[in-house]
């Protein structure tokens, strides 16, 4: 039987995160986190506080890129995926790089999904994707009506 804590994933954070800021009507900053509840030490807030700041500091520890680099890649990405160009939270965003601890970029887990699916195809799939897309289905008549 394996011992030591379950791993949290993001998306077990991202619900705790939700819960926390609705249940102290706060909004998360930049960095993932909700605001430190400045006076209120050992309350049930600040206890639920560190739980949060403890469990996404384990994900970034294991992530392989500490906060601040992962902050300071986001920064540099203008806080944009560089796929999709949506605004990426940090918290929920996902390494992709040659190697661990060398991130090249934060995004969203489904768009890293997406640059793994093309990085294994190569490029013809890539061109034949964009093709069939914007020639083929472009060519059908809109549904959506």
């Amino acid at each position: 039987m394996p011992k030591g804590r379950p791993r949290l994933t993001p998306e077990e954070y991202e619900g705790r995160l939700r819960a926390y800021c609705a249940a102290y009507s706060v909004k998360p900053t930049a960095q993932g986190l909700p605001p430190f509840p400045s006076g209120q030490r050992e309350t049930p807030q600040h206890r639920e506080w560190m739980k949060l700041y403890k469990a996404h500091d384990r994900m970034a520890r294991r992530d392989g890129a500490s906060a601040d680099q992962r902050r300071a890649l986001l920064d540099a990405q203008a806080g944009r995926c560089p796929i999709c160009g949506e605004p990426v939270d940090l918290s929920a965003s996902v390494e992709h790089g040659p190697g661990p601890g060398e991130a090249r970029a934060l995004m969203h887990p489904r768009c890293n999904q997406l640059v793994g699916m093309a990085e294994s195809l190569g490029p013809q799939a890539l061109e034949r994707v964009r093709q069939y897309l914007w020639t083929t289905v472009a060519k059908r008549p809109d549904r959506r009506r």
